[in-house]
C-alpha cells in the first residue's frame, strides 16, 4: 500500500456505525478530519497523507448518514450527536491531548462545537470555510443586528438553501437536484480534484434516506420541533459557545457560500494563539482548490506529530 492510499476502519458510536479512512501509524498522535456537506471523507485524500507524513495518525470518518457509515439508529442528527461521534472515535483509537481536529463546512461546525464542549481532548483545531459557531451566533445577537445588518444582507442570498433543506417534504423530494445545484454554485470553477470529490459526495448521499439524513443536520439546528435525544444534552448546550482550543480559521477569498466578511470577527471568539487566514484564488472548497497552500498553513499551525 502506498503512503497516499488510505486504510479503512469502522467505529461504533452510541447510535451509529462509522466508516473512516485512515493514514499513518496508529501509535502516532491523532488527527481527526471531519468532512462537510455535501462532501465525503475522501475530501481529505491530499491533506490526510501529508499529515501522516509529519507523524500523525489520521482518521477521517464519513459522518453519520453518509455512506458507507450507517444512518442513525435513533434518527438523531443534532450537532450534539455529531460531536459525540467524534469523541467516540477519539476514545476508541486511544488518542490523547496531543490530538488535532480539522473540519470543513459542516465538519467545521462540528469541530467548533467539539472544541467548545471538550477542549481537553485536543491540542489545536482548524476550521475551513466556516467561522466558529459563536461568531455566527454573535452576528444575530439582538443588540448587534443593526450593526451587522449589512453583512447579513450580503450573506442572505447565499444561505437560501438552509431554508429549503429545513422543509422536509420539499427538500426530500428534490434532494438529488438540490445537491448537484449546490456543488455547481459553490465550485463554479471546478478543477479535476473538485469534480472528483463532487462525484464521491454524490455517492455518499445516494438515495433519499441519506440525503434526508444530511438535510437533518440543518433541521436539527433551526427547527425547535426537531426530535433530539437527551443523550447529547451537554454537547448540544455547549455547541454555540466559543471554542477553547487555539484554532486556525481558513477561508477562501472567493467563497460563494459564506462570504469572507461573515467570518471577519472570528478571532473575537477564539482563544489566544488562534489565526485567521484568507486564501487567495480559492472558494468554498478551499482545501481542494488550493491543497498545497492549505496543507502548508495547517502543518505550520499544528506542528508535527511524532
Amino acid at each position: 500500500m502506498s503512503t497516499t492510499t488510505p486504510a479503512t476502519r469502522r467505529f461504533r458510536s452510541a447510535t451509529a456505525e462509522l466508516a473512516a479512512l485512515t493514514w499513518g501509524d496508529p501509535d502516532d498522535p491523532a488527527a481527526l478530519l471531519v468532512h462537510g456537506f455535501p462532501d465525503s471523507a475522501w475530501t481529505w485524500e491530499v491533506i490526510g497523507p501529508a499529515l501522516a507524513a509529519t507523524g500523525r495518525y489520521v482518521v477521517a470518518p464519513f459522518t453519520r448518514g453518509y455512506a458507507p457509515s450507517s444512518l442513525a439508529a435513533d434518527d438523531d442528527y443534532s450537532i450534539g450527536s455529531l460531536v459525540d461521534d467524534i469523541v467516540t472515535i477519539h476514545r476508541q483509537i486511544g488518542a490523547d491531548e496531543r490530538a488535532i481536529v480539522i473540519g470543513h463546512d459542516w465538519g467545521g461546525a462540528i469541530v467548533s462545537a467539539l472544541t467548545a464542549a471538550h477542549p481537553a481532548l485536543f491540542h489545536r483545531s482548524v476550521l475551513i470555510a466556516i467561522p466558529p459557531l459563536a461568531t455566527i451566533k454573535a452576528l444575530f445577537a439582538p443588540s448587534r443586528l443593526r450593526v451587522n445588518a449589512p453583512r447579513l444582507a450580503r450573506q442572505a442570498p447565499r444561505s437560501w438553501y438552509m431554508t429549503l433543506v429545513s422543509l422536509p417534504w420539499v427538500s426530500d423530494a428534490i434532494g438529488a437536484w438540490l445537491i448537484e445545484r449546490l456543488w455547481r454554485a459553490w465550485a463554479p470553477n471546478s478543477n479535476s480534484a473538485v469534480t472528483r470529490h463532487r462525484e464521491l459526495g454524490l455517492i455518499a448521499l445516494a438515495g433519499r434516506a441519506r440525503r434526508r439524513a444530511a438535510f437533518s443536520y440543518y433541521r436539527a439546528v433551526w427547527n425547535p420541533l426537531y426530535r433530539r435525544t437527551r443523550d447529547y444534552r451537554y454537547e448540544q448546550l455547549a455547541a454555540f459557545a466559543a471554542p477553547q482550543v487555539p484554532t486556525l480559521y481558513l477561508q477562501g477569498a472567493e467563497d460563494t457560500c459564506g462570504l469572507v466578511d461573515t467570518g471577519a470577527d472570528a478571532l473575537d471568539h477564539l482563544p489566544a494563539g488562534s489565526r485567521r487566514t484568507v486564501v487567495a484564488a480559492a472558494g468554498h472548497f478551499t482545501h481542494l482548490e488550493q491543497p498545497e497552500i492549505v496543507t502548508r498553513h495547517i502543518i505550520d499551525f499544528v506542528g508535527k506529530g511524532a
